[in-house]
């Protein structure tokens, strides 16, 4: 007996021992896919919000509407209808509540379904951070194991507050903060009982207990929840039938469908500037490696001017005064002259969320507008030219070629003023500039304007060869020359709070000194002229305002007629126009996206709205307050009527070192003209320029007869040297 007995028990062991391996090899196979616990696969995406330069709420943008409250600030009469409701025996089980397990199962038996759940608030968790919705038995292994795991890992306040700012309210809404301000605009600490009972229902079935929709069900969900704090004694038999007889919807924010329906959306014309917004933080050192940093409950503070960003928007859209109807695409960016914040971005033609933002991506030829940045102002900055320096305008072959740069009118102008060659944006004048401050030179000081320049080829310094630019990288290297010589690099953002109310540092670049004070009041004074009634773009002038600007533009080349019969002559394929004041910088550009018909090609005329653009959005970015005046620095001085810079920049001496483009050898060479000119050549020099400006308006009649053209290429066409003479002013 005893014998048979032990082989009885030996038996029934060995049977144990197979079963306990059989389960064992069954879990760890469920088990083989299951995620980690990790801070990442925890944290809930968050809602950020983004307030306009007024401080006003402008979007609330993310994956989710949530704004998370720790466990310490959360009342406990909250918690306890949660507890009571969700979880009762939450702060005794070790993740998984075995008790609760039998009794559902009982429950489901007995009603031959499966109404009664048995998730413990720490699988709930688990099963909304890390798992699917699955009702698998993978799913349901892996869950009980997880939530293990979490409690050994973490506090129950911790799990707690996980639970409280994960769960999700209906129409969008996560989390027990954002249910409390959308339903009732309300702080946590300012719910009474009903209120509490309502939002804490309405999780178990958020469509069905939406008291907007469904106001019966939820109040019976209300009902269970209160009834439930009264059998765990957390609230009195008064307490519990004055809750009771509260209607449900009282307290309750009324909202139209399309309110709840709008939680996410902003105002559409807002949407080029969000853009920026999201690209600005993504390339933010704080965001380093997070995919979306608008899910993390950020308060961002911007400089969107939200009047002026819907003026440019529709603008572009509606092709409205001054812009002309036309198949071309547009950009337009304005900024805040001195600090370099942006107020407007018009990304494009009836741009939408996500879109192509022409204003920041596109990388467009910019044709004339180049060569204050990269012919003149480095001349200034390093060789001590002054605006009566001069240039020979005469014939100029490419080296290597048989091609021959030349100027919008086809004509030579033999010797030249800066001044001149730059009101009237004559080629060939800019080219042996170019030539003679040399390429590291023009390269380095565009460089710290935000521009690239990769090209050492003659063409460059017409806008040519240069690497493409947006209207914003444009306006944040003019808002330079209106800014003493500093460099702020373009930003929507000033400043960003994270989730727990802290200010990040370094979210906008540091100023940077380009170039001296005095190279930049020098430049903008020729620039003046280019809006002069004897420069190239009158219509950029806004009344009253000191101002400068530069006007640009480049042409197709000969494929375009080939293929879709472009009148390449006489017509425009980018249209450039930024102009300055101590306040504000405006970029507008106008052309063809892709070169795929002839009707993306601009006429004379409608080139010529670029300028009147310009000095449109100026005039509403400046709200009708005429700017200060362009301040003189201390450090000009001024030689038979010519104002110079006393001092020169010699930080590039070391680059031509040696040689006849030596900066000292040419810096001696501007003293010398300094020297012999006399203030009478000055003055004659002037009335000769007033006066062939007059020959040409006669002879020209309105610009809108003149060519605007230049010597560009694109990334639709091959580059060749014939177009390279076709030029702009």
């Amino acid at each position: 007996m005893k014998t048979l007995f032990k082989y009885i028990s030996s038996i029934f062991f060995s049977i144990c021992l197979v079963l306990f391996f059989t389960i064992l090899i069954l879990f760890a196979k469920e088990l083989k896919d299951v995620p980690d616990i990790t801070q990442a696969n925890l944290q809930d995406p968050l809602s950020s919000e983004i307030y306009d330069k007024n401080l006003n709420l402008i979007a609330t943008v993310g994956a989710e509407k949530r704004e998370y409250v720790s466990i310490n600030d959360i009342p406990k009469n909250i918690t306890d209808a949660v507890l009571s409701t969700e979880d009762t025996r939450f702060q005794s089980h070790i993740g998984i509540d075995p008790i609760r397990l039998i009794k559902a199962l009982l429950v489901n038996i007995r009603s031959n379904s499966a109404q009664q759940g048995a998730s413990t608030i720490t699988q709930q968790v688990v099963k909304n951070s890390l798992l699917t919705s699955d009702k698998s038995l993978q799913r349901k292994i892996q869950e009980a194991y997880l939530s293990l795991k979490l409690e050994n890992r973490y506090s129950k306040d911790d799990i707690l507050e996980m639970y409280m700012n994960k769960i999700y309210y209906s129409d969008g809404q996560y989390g027990i903060k954002t249910a409390a301000k959308y339903f009732y605009n309300k702080e946590l600490n300012q719910l009474t009982l009903p209120q509490i009972a309502l939002l804490t229902g309405i999780p178990q079935q958020p469509i069905l207990y939406n008291p907007y929709d469904y106001p019966e069900q939820a109040k019976e969900r209300r009902d269970t929840v209160l009834y439930a704090l009264l059998n765990n004694d957390k609230i009195t038999e008064d307490e519990y039938n004055n809750a009771l007889s509260t209607p449900i919807m009282e307290g309750i924010v009324e909202k139209t469908k399309e309110e709840r329906a709008n939680q996410h959306t902003y105002n559409p014309k807002y949407a080029a500037y969000i853009d920026q917004i999201t690209k600005e933080l993504k390339e933010n050192q704080n965001f380093e490696n997070i995919k979306d940093p608008l899910s993390m409950g950020l308060k961002i503070y911007t400089n969107l001017n939200p009047e002026l960003q819907t003026y440019v928007q529709n603008m572009l859209d509606n092709q409205s005064t001054p812009m002309k109807p036309h198949a071309s695409q547009a950009a337009i960016s304005v900024l805040n002259t001195k600090t370099g914040l942006i107020e407007a971005i018009g990304g494009g033609k009836n741009y939408k969320a996500g879109g192509y933002n022409y204003a920041v991506d596109a990388r467009v030829q910019p044709g004339s507008s180049i060569k204050p940045i990269i012919d003149y102002a480095p001349g200034i900055e390093y060789y001590g030219w002054d605006a009566q320096t001069t240039f020979s305008d005469t014939p100029y072959q490419i080296a290597g070629t048989n091609f021959f740069i030349q100027n919008w009118d086809r004509l030579y102008h033999g010797t030249v003023t800066m001044s001149t060659a730059l009101s009237w944006s004559y080629n060939i004048p800019a080219v042996r500039a170019f030539e003679t401050v040399g390429y590291e030179r023009s390269k380095h000081f565009a460089e710290k304007l935000g521009i690239p320049v990769t090209k050492d080829e003659p063409t460059t310094a017409i806008g040519g060869n240069v690497d493409g630019v947006s209207t914003l990288q444009m306006a944040g290297a003019f808002a330079s020359f209106g800014n003493k010589g500093y460099y702020n690099k373009p930003s929507t953002i000033v400043k960003v709070f994270n989730a727990n109310g802290k200010e990040l540092p370094n979210i906008k670049d540091e100023p940077v000194k380009a170039m001296s004070e005095e190279t930049a009041y020098l430049i903008t004074n020729v620039l003046k002229g280019v809006l002069s009634s004897n420069g190239t773009s009158p219509n950029g002038k806004v009344a009253n305002f000191d101002m400068a600007g530069k006007s640009g533009s480049s042409t197709f080349d000969d494929s375009a007629y080939y293929n879709y019969g472009i009148d390449v002559v006489n017509s425009t394929k980018d249209s450039w126009m930024i102009g300055y004041t101590t306040d504000y910088t405006v970029a507008v550009w106008q052309g063809a996206d892709m070169v795929d018909s002839a009707a993306k090609a601009l006429s004379s005329e409608q080139a010529q709205t670029t300028q009147v653009i310009m000095a449109d959005v100026m005039k509403k970015a400046s709200d009708k307050k005429v700017p200060t005046a362009f301040e003189k620095p201390a450090g000009i001085e001024t030689k038979n009527g010519v104002e110079y810079s006393k001092e020169r920049n010699t930080e590039t001496d070391y680059m031509y070192a040696g040689t006849d483009r030596d900066a000292v050898y040419q810096a001696a060479i501007a003293s010398k003209q300094r020297d012999t000119r006399s203030a009478l050549t000055t003055v004659f020099n002037s009335l000769t320029n007033s006066a062939s400006t007059t020959t040409r308006n006669t002879n020209n009649n309105s610009q809108s007869q003149v060519s605007s053209r230049n010597a560009t290429n694109d990334s639709t066409r091959t580059s060749t040297n014939r177009t390279v003479n076709r030029n702009t002013r």
